[in-house]
């Protein structure tokens, strides 16, 4: 884990679980993106990444950038949204995405249940939204089909600022010479082999990619969640307009109280070691 000052959990570095055929997972994840790459029709605005030259593909349940709700994810054609459904029920992206989502369970579990039960009261209140994946607490997913994805420096603003994102990589590529993650405001660049996962606070942390061999493949898949499910909820299912106008101080105390509560659900080191000095 990589902890803050006072000793926080504010990233994960989680790698890969203990099974000796992951590597057959992420062999099977790399023919799987190949495949979606392939089959993917990409718009104009799939092909303009601000994130960098690869088509981003995404699915789940989203709010934000002007919706007037929260809604699945609209795809631009029937053909995509059957790659996306297609994609979702494959055992091997499962298995990593639910991997994700125990990491996530195990080092930030209030804030964990925070989305659990955000989620939950989303889904009761409109069954018309499908998340991605069963027992999974990430509202969205988005597959970076390369087949060379290389980020460039960037923020998710619109993800939870104190939530967790969860990246897996995926691929063939030397993780010694390339495919690092940067993680440009804590200073760090760190190994990322292919088949692992880190979680990393997105939002608010700036981070990229090494660039990888021009002969060699690079894939990753990510899951997060947008800021806007969390206040659509908090706000009774309403959007923030439409709750009374509050001055310009009171906002700024009411968003200093989010981000203090939000900080607390965070994990502090110590609550990971065993008394007497053992981890």
């Amino acid at each position: 884990p990589i902890l803050s000052r006072d000793g926080r959990v504010i990233a994960v570095l989680v790698g890969q679980p203990r099974d000796a055929n992951w590597d057959n997972v992420n062999s099977d994840l790399q023919a799987i993106l190949e495949n979606a790459r392939e089959a993917y029709l990409p718009t104009r605005k799939d092909s303009k990444n601000r994130r960098g030259d690869f088509i981003g593909a995404s699915t789940g349940v989203s709010y934000g950038g002007g919706q007037t709700h929260p809604t699945n994810v609209a795809q631009s054609s029937q053909n995509n949204a059957n790659v996306m459904k297609a994609l979702c029920s494959l055992l091997p992206v499962q298995r990593a995405a639910n991997f994700a989502n125990s990491a996530f369970q195990l080092f930030a579990p209030r804030l964990h249940e925070y989305y659990r039960t955000t989620m939950d009261a989303l889904y009761r209140e409109d069954p018309e939204l499908v998340p991605n994946f069963r027992d999974n607490v990430f509202a969205n997913a988005t597959f970076n089909l390369g087949p060379c994805t290389v980020s460039k420096p960037h923020r998710d603003f619109q993800n939870l600022a104190f939530g967790l994102c969860a990246i897996t990589a995926v691929g063939e590529f030397n993780p010694v010479s390339g495919g690092h993650i940067v993680l440009w405001e804590l200073r760090m660049v760190v190994e990322f082999p292919a088949g692992s996962t880190v979680l990393i606070p997105s939002a608010i942390v700036t981070h990229s990619n090494t660039p990888i061999a021009p002969t060699e493949n690079r894939y990753s898949f990510t899951q997060y969640s947008a800021a806007g499910l969390f206040r659509w909820v908090e706000n009774g299912f309403k959007p923030s307009k439409a709750l009374p106008r509050m001055k310009a101080k009171d906002a700024e105390a009411v968003g200093r109280e989010t981000w203090r509560r939000g900080v607390e659900l965070l994990s502090l080191w110590s609550e990971f070691v065993v008394p007497g000095g053992a981890e």
